[in-house]
C-alpha cells in the first residue's frame, strides 16, 4: 500500500527515456508478454542453447525482468518494476531446469564487456545461487565482474544463499 501511494505521487525508481539505457539481465532468459513486450528487449543471447529468439524454459529470468522493468500493463499498472520504461538484455546462462554452468556465467558477462557501449548497458543483474569455491582474489567469476565494473558497468548480485568461509565453514 505504501509503495502504491509514494508512486502516485511521483515516479518511483529508475525510468529512463525510451531508447535510454538497458539493464542486462544474466538468468534463464525472458519470455516476451504484455508486460514485458518483445520491444523492450534490446537483445538476446542464448550461451547454453542455440535460440535466437527470446525464450525462458525455467521462468526465473523472466520474473527477474518483471521486477526490474516489468511495465504494469497486465495489472493496469497496480503492479510495475522499478525501471518500468529501461530496456533488457537477456543473457541465457540457466536451461529449462533452471542449472547451469560457471563459465557460461563468465562468457556472458565477457560479452556484455565487449558490447555493452553497443547496448548501452549500464547495469548488470545476476540473481544466481553459486557456492564459494576459492578466495575472491582468484576466483575467475568474481575477476569477469571486476573487469566489468572497471568498464563502468554496475552489476548487482544476489547474495546469501549458499556463501560460506571456508576458513570456518560458516556462512561469509
Amino acid at each position: 500500500n505504501f509503495v502504491r501511494r509514494t508512486r502516485a505521487a511521483g515516479p518511483l525508481g529508475f525510468d529512463p527515456a525510451p531508447g535510454g539505457l538497458a539493464v542486462a539481465i544474466i538468468d534463464s532468459g525472458i519470455q516476451p508478454h504484455g508486460d514485458l513486450p518483445l520491444s523492450r528487449i534490446r537483445a538476446f543471447r542464448d550461451f547454453v542453447g542455440d535460440s535466437s529468439r527470446p525464450i525462458d524454459g525455467c521462468g526465473h529470468g523472466t520474473h527477474v525482468a518483471g521486477i526490474i522493468a516489468g511495465n504494469g500493463r497486465g495489472s493496469d499498472g497496480l503492479y510495475a518494476g522499478i525501471a518500468p520504461a529501461v530496456d533488457i538484455v537477456s543473457l541465457r546462462v540457466l536451461g529449462d531446469d533452471c542449472s547451469g554452468n560457471t563459465s557460461d556465467v563468465i562468457d556472458a558477462l565477457e560479452w556484455i564487456g565487449r558490447n555493452h557501449e553497443r547496448y548501452r548497458i549500464k547495469v548488470v543483474n545476476l540473481s544466481l545461487g553459486h557456492a564459494v569455491l576459492e578466495p575472491l582474489f582468484t576466483d575467475p567469476l568474481v575477476q569477469a565482474v571486476e573487469r566489468l565494473s572497471r568498464k563502468g558497468v554496475a552489476v548487482v548480485t544476489a547474495a546469501g544463499n549458499r556463501g560460506f568461509n571456508p576458513a570456518t565453514n560458516r556462512p561469509g
